[in-house]
């Protein structure tokens, strides 16, 4: 048997006050917004969170994105 164990990677989105944010979860306590959804699929995720921002009409902030540039 293995003693290796996975990391388990999760993509939060929030709703701010003028944007759905994307965010790669690392275990931050405390983010602006109401939580929504985590997903461990980043494009499951990005799916979702550009498709909720279309409907409420805000702008998709993607800090996953923005992390790896």
């Amino acid at each position: 048997m293995s003693n290796k164990t996975t990391q388990v990677v999760l993509y939060s989105i929030y709703v701010e006050q003028s944007a759905v944010v994307l965010y790669l979860d690392n275990g931050m306590d405390y983010r602006p917004g109401r939580f929504i959804s985590n997903q461990s699929d980043y494009q499951m995720a990005y799916e979702f969170a550009l498709q909720l921002a279309s409907q409420k009409g805000l702008t998709l902030i993607n800090q996953v994105a923005e992390a790896c540039n």
